[in-house]
């Protein structure tokens, strides 16, 4: 994960750094997308597209933030506001992320370990900012919080994961090559209808019980988002509600999003 910036926080490492909030959502600016968690869905519905897209031999729903390659997304600013009504959870935790852990002795929640960009230009010298550790060579409180939201926020990924598995092994997903006009981004899936109409009683049980449906119903409705994207990034006015106090520190943010968006998650036993 190095060549990306992204290493493992650790006490030899990270020791005498200290690391800043971010301020600017400039770093989604040329993002296409990103992963959803099914938690969160009824909120991105709301203002993204829902598609999903393969990664390996795994089906992910992604909020598409672009349907025009090389156009910057409209939910950016050039201030970098955030100008959607709502910060999907992979944004949030910026510049740290979380990955399966290497090391025994790397600051981890349940085998769930912590990484930080380091090309984010967030890591500072200057003791005025967020300690990586305290004076115990210990996770500081504020990192512990961020570490515990991608906790959560995993544990929902693997609820999500679960769902679309159910939805590949019922053969509902078919490519997604436009919708209603509107070209979508290479390698986009959608859940095919004619399909989903023939499914039996009893399957339809299951992915009522697994809510599925839920996924299902929420990808089908957010499509329509798609000609409003395309003519955003066109250059006609941006109609949705904006702020820029969407952003006022990420980690209350998190903490809101641990207590409303992602309860649903249990807690996680093991990562593979």
């Amino acid at each position: 994960m190095t060549e990306n910036g992204l290493v493992p926080v650790h006490v030899r490492r990270h020791r005498n750094f200290f690391w800043r909030r971010f301020t600017s959502f400039g770093f989604a600016q040329s993002m296409a997308g990103c992963p959803i968690v099914i938690s969160e869905i009824s909120r991105i519905a709301s203002a993204f597209p829902i598609v999903f897209q393969l990664r390996g031999d795994d089906f992910i729903p992604t909020a598409l933030f672009s349907v025009a390659a090389g156009i910057a997304s409209p939910f950016v600013d050039p201030k970098g506001h955030w100008r959607a009504p709502y910060v999907p959870s992979a944004l949030r935790s910026y510049p740290f992320y979380a990955g399966p852990c290497r090391n025994s002795d790397v600051p981890a929640v349940q085998k769930l370990c912590l990484y930080v960009d380091e090309n984010s230009g967030l890591l500072t010298r200057d003791p005025q900012d967020n300690p990586f550790f305290t004076d115990q060579n210990k996770l500081s409180q504020d990192l512990q919080d961020v570490l515990l939201f991608l906790q959560h926020r995993e544990a929902a990924a693997i609820t999500t994961h679960r769902l679309c598995t159910l939805l590949a092994e019922m053969e509902l997903f078919i490519p997604l090559q436009d919708f209603e006009g509107i070209a979508l981004p290479p390698a986009c899936w959608g859940i095919d209808r004619k399909k989903l109409n023939r499914v039996p009683d009893g399957f339809n049980l299951t992915l009522i019980k697994n809510d599925a449906f839920e996924l299902i119903h929420a990808h089908q409705i957010s499509l329509s988002q798609c000609a409003w994207l395309a003519q955003a990034q066109r250059g006609s006015e941006y109609n949705h509600s904006t702020s820029s106090d969407t952003l006022n520190g990420f980690l209350t943010a998190m903490a809101n999003d641990v207590a409303h968006d992602l309860t649903c998650a249990e807690p996680i036993n093991e990562m593979g």
